[in-house]
């Protein structure tokens, strides 16, 4: 090979390798500024998210607190819960039914899904207990198996609420948790 030759390779060479280097310089620069816009962004939702899920878990952890009892034992669930019991209860339903919306819309996803499947849970369950005496027919033995059934639908519908709740906090957690940092 002629110098000539070889010294036209070499450059080539160099240049080949100096416009590798500066596209991959390039792209590491972009990906680098990327990823912390996006830890910025997340950080900046951080604080308005945490008050969000936070009034959410206390709202649903009040109606967590009235239906304990049925998750344990389903012969508590009365067969009439009062008209003023009644009223306050889905006073607390509306109150959730709001926070889980500002939840959702604060997202992320797994947290809507958390929030919704916890405003869901908390309607039915109120629903069944507050129902109970519009199921009543005066027959005694229809009525004994109507209560049963109610009961039994009510118990498994608060342990479903409080394992919502559960996951909520932990979905909510996650949320708060994640810096940007990974996609």
């Amino acid at each position: 090979m002629d110098a000539g030759l070889a010294a036209v390779l070499g450059a080539l060479a160099g240049s080949v390798a100096t416009i590798g280097a500066a596209l991959a310089t390039g792209w590491a620069q972009r990906e680098g500024a990327r990823i912390a816009a996006r830890a910025e962004h997340r950080r900046e939702r951080r604080g308005p998210r945490e008050s969000i899920y936070k009034e959410f878990v206390a709202t649903a952890t009040r109606l967590r607190v009235w239906s304990s009892i049925f998750s344990i034992d389903p012969d508590v669930v009365p067969d009439d819960l009062g008209e003023e019991d009644a009223k306050e209860i889905f006073r607390i339903i509306v109150e959730i039914e709001s926070k889980s919306t500002d939840a959702a819309l604060a997202g992320p996803k797994k947290v809507a899904q958390a929030a919704r499947r916890v405003a869901r849970l908390s309607f039915e369950m109120a629903s069944m207990v507050t129902a109970l005496p519009r199921f009543l027919t005066g027959n005694a033995e229809r009525d004994r198996e109507t209560r049963r059934r109610v009961r039994l639908q009510v118990n498994e519908l608060a342990k479903q609420f409080e394992k919502s709740v559960d996951d909520f906090v932990l979905s909510a957690q996650a949320a708060l948790d994640d810096d940007g940092s990974r996609e």
